[in-house]
């Protein structure tokens, strides 16, 4: 499969590399802090970065960004709601502190079903709101690429400003459940899952749910 990850930064973050084998071009999805050997391999591959995509504007996820862009000279992406986590990125607002090149705003915003074409092939945008307004995930071929939305065996935090426990549930259910179940979930941490393992096991939204989520309600 033609997605390569690493793992990046304090928190372990997965950054990915999604390329086309045929025309060597690429996206890089979640520069998180240290992706300094994610572009070293791309480089070294002869891959050609059309893209740097955001799942969603938390600075673990973005913190590199302008690293990324200012290295491949590639399209900034993320959903439009997320755009101003970005700006307090560059002034060194998070937690992470300030990055050397600070993140330029988008060039352009995440739509949901937009295709993002890579060569021959193309990325589906699907907008998962929940973890943030702006949530995205990312099709390509046998894979979808879920940031902070769907983990294996977990989903994402709402506790944030801007999440919703309701949005979150209803954007896996609703948008990446109906997913062929061989997908494979690529998570924004930790380790990969399929749809179907997800569906079936998963206890905070899988078939028979273990967890009581009326403990998380937000009002």
């Amino acid at each position: 499969m033609p997605i390569e990850r690493f793992s990046v930064g304090p928190m372990g973050n997965n950054t990915y590399v999604v390329y086309d084998e045929a025309s060597g071009e690429a996206a890089i999805v979640d520069p998180g802090k240290g992706s300094e050997g994610v572009l070293e391999w791309a480089r070294g591959r002869g891959l050609r970065p059309r893209y740097v995509l955001n799942t969603h504007g938390h600075s673990d996820h973005t913190f590199d960004n302008g690293m990324a862009t200012r290295i491949t000279n590639a399209d900034l992406m993320i959903g439009e709601p997320d755009e101003a986590m970005l700006e307090a990125l560059a002034r060194g607002d998070g937690w992470l502190g300030k990055p050397a090149y600070p993140s330029p705003m988008a060039d352009a915003y995440l739509e949901h079903e937009q295709e993002l074409p890579l060569g021959s092939t193309a990325i589906r945008v699907i907008h998962t709101p929940g973890h943030t307004p702006g949530s995205s995930c990312f099709v390509y071929e046998d894979a979808v690429l879920t940031g902070d939305t769907l983990f294996q065996g977990s989903i994402g935090r709402s506790d944030f400003p801007g999440g919703s426990l309701p949005d979150l549930i209803t954007s896996i259910k609703t948008r990446l459940f109906p997913l062929p179940p061989e997908t494979r979930v690529l998570p924004g941490h930790n380790e990969l899952s399929t749809i179907i393992d997800e569906r079936r096991h998963n206890p905070f939204v899988g078939e028979g749910t273990r967890i009581d989520l009326s403990q998380f309600r937000q009002d």
